[in-house]
């Protein structure tokens, strides 16, 4: 009977072990790019790069903020108490009005026409489902992978215990030929409330709007360009722009203490 009761014990060991070891293969090890990213960059940057899965946009936009250097902290979009405090305050309030203000000389301007505005703070969340959707940004982002594989190796595993240093040298100084057309996470101006995209629409139907695709289309074969800039110029005189590289007609950089913007 002691035999017994020992080989059901032995027998009821092994049963566990096999079922832990599965559980035990399948937990997963850190990317061998996200040491990388916790090295050399601040940690709030860090985060938002653990939440871009696709290695070739987390290197895009690690590249970014490494060039962004000093200026990254300072341009980091608010926290969502940042934007909650926002919210409702004086500040916002000079902003809405002042794009009021154009919205009404563009309608006056452009009978049958309006602006569509979306004033809300872009969160940092936001921002990061774009950057791991956008089409521009993925072509970019196969571009560098591409390039990183030829200098550091195509297989992952190349990558473990890859010097941070080299690997900040080696970003700092890629330049690719592709370019996204969106501010990596946390660098958009929308996260501040320091940009606006106006876009215009006929009875509720947009015929301008944000597509990169449809500038000449959209934008300067009707030259809605001149038109809204023209009531920028006259209702707006806190708004500087549009951006010109990438090419969005539709934004403008709100800059209420006449600071020259950032292009």
């Amino acid at each position: 009977m002691l035999h017994r009761s020992s080989d059901v014990v032995a027998i009821s060991i092994l049963m566990l072990i096999a079922i832990a070891t599965p559980c035990m293969a399948l937990k997963p090890y850190p990317h061998p790019l996200a040491g990388i990213c916790e090295e050399l960059v601040p940690p709030r940057a860090s985060q938002a790069l653990a939440d871009i899965p696709d290695p070739g946009r987390k290197l895009l936009a690690l590249r970014i903020y490494l060039r962004t250097g000093s200026r990254l902290v300072q341009r980091w979009s608010w926290t969502d108490e940042e934007i909650k405090a926002f919210q409702a305050s004086a500040e916002q309030q000079a902003l809405l009005k002042e794009v009021a203000a154009v919205s009404a000389h563009f309608a006056q301007a452009n009978p049958g026409f309006q602006i569509y505005v979306n004033a809300a703070v872009r969160s940092l969340d936001v921002q990061i489902r774009n950057w791991n959707s956008n089409e521009s940004v993925g072509i970019a982002a196969d571009e560098i992978l591409s390039r990183w594989k030829d200098e550091f190796g195509p297989d992952v595993q190349a990558w473990v215990g890859l010097d941070p240093k080299k690997a900040r040298n080696w970003l700092n100084g890629f330049e690719g030929a592709k370019r996204a057309a969106i501010a990596a996470p946390g660098l958009s101006f929308h996260g501040q409330a320091r940009a606006i995209d106006f876009q215009v629409t006929q009875n509720g139907a947009m015929i301008a709007g944000t597509s990169s695709k449809d500038v000449e289309h959209d934008w300067r074969t009707p030259k809605w360009d001149v038109k809204l800039k023209e009531s920028i110029l006259a209702a707006g005189p806190s708004f500087r722009g549009p951006l010109t590289s990438p090419d969005e007609p539709w934004h403008y950089e709100y800059d209420p203490g006449n600071r020259t913007a950032v292009k």
